[in-house]
């Protein structure tokens, strides 16, 4: 499937860091991914359970969640709309 990428590990500034892309898919026409699955060595932030709503105003599922667990890392699931490149039409789009 075009756009879909499958475990790769990501980078800062062209140096790679203890964090995996475990799945993610970008639209070939939309300048942002639509979602990813992702997972880091270190936690982000407190142990347990978040959820937070993204792009509130924006129509379809778009949200950040995730697991932070001591010693293991963080896994972590995202969704956000599609942000189409100017240079493609609204009614074009979202076609193949």
């Amino acid at each position: 499937m075009k756009g879909l990428t499958i475990f790769k590990r990501n980078n800062s500034n062209g140096k790679p860091i203890n964090s995996w892309t475990l799945a993610a898919y970008h639209h070939p026409r939309s300048i942002t991914w639509r979602w990813t699955i992702q997972y880091s060595r270190r936690k982000a932030g407190r142990a347990g359970v978040y959820f937070m709503r993204v792009y509130r105003h924006q129509p379809g599922i778009n949200f950040h969640a995730g697991i932070n667990l001591p010693l293991l890392g963080s896994l972590s699931v995202q969704a956000q709309p599609h942000m189409w490149d100017k240079s493609c039409s609204a009614r074009g789009a979202g076609r193949e």
